[in-house]
């Protein structure tokens, strides 16, 4: 599961930007026709000016495509993934596409020995993300930015209303919600927003 988390656009100049994209890459993207569902197809979907974009699950490059929609439309741009139902994780890219903010809840998760500069650089920073993210204040968000204990058979959730808690990878959507974006996927899987075939060309 990856996806782009966009503040301060319409979804058309998402899908002007998504477009430009596609097309650099030899690709397509138009809208889709007939019955579609994920994870074969895009979905977009909005939340006053906080856009959503689920990219379809064949497609690799969500921190190039977040990275193009920051430089293009100038805003503020998180790149999320969720990687085998076992952690998300995001990059936050400023408005010209520059990484200012990573975070992963376990970040040995792929190499045991990492250094103490790469789990600095996993940690998250709440102060970051509100530098950059408009309209969230760092206490909405820092308790999500946690190292998990996968030993600790009750983890709790970060803040009460959370629907899930750490330890689960959709703890995602809780943070999401935070920043004002909308998952629109339902928990049927049904396509609540609006889907669109894209494709690119490998790298």
């Amino acid at each position: 599961m990856a996806m782009s988390g966009v503040a301060g656009v319409t979804r058309k100049a998402v899908e002007e930007a998504l477009g430009e994209y596609a097309q650099s890459k030899n690709g397509r993207f138009q809208a889709a026709t007939g019955p579609e569902s994920f994870p074969d197809v895009m979905v977009i979907g909005e939340q006053g000016d906080r856009i959503t974009v689920v990219y379809p699950g064949e497609f690799m490059e969500w921190d190039e495509a977040s990275a193009h929609l920051s430089r293009s439309l100038g805003v503020p741009v998180f790149s999320f993934h969720i990687h085998d139902d076992d952690l998300w994780m995001y990059t936050l890219f400023a408005g010209g596409g520059e990484e200012v903010g990573h975070f992963n809840p376990i970040p040995d998760y792929w190499f045991e020995d990492i250094s103490d500069e790469e789990r600095e650089l996993w940690a998250g920073d709440a102060k970051a993300v509100a530098d950059h993210w408009p309209g969230v204040q760092p206490d909405a968000i820092d308790k999500y930015l946690a190292v998990w204990d996968l030993d600790e058979q009750e983890p709790g959730k970060a803040y009460d209303d959370d629907q899930f808690p750490y330890n689960d990878c959709w703890q995602l959507i809780d943070f999401m919600r935070r920043l004002g974006l909308a998952y629109p996927i339902d928990e049927q899987g049904r396509v609540l927003g609006v889907a669109y075939r894209f494709e690119v060309a490998s790298s």
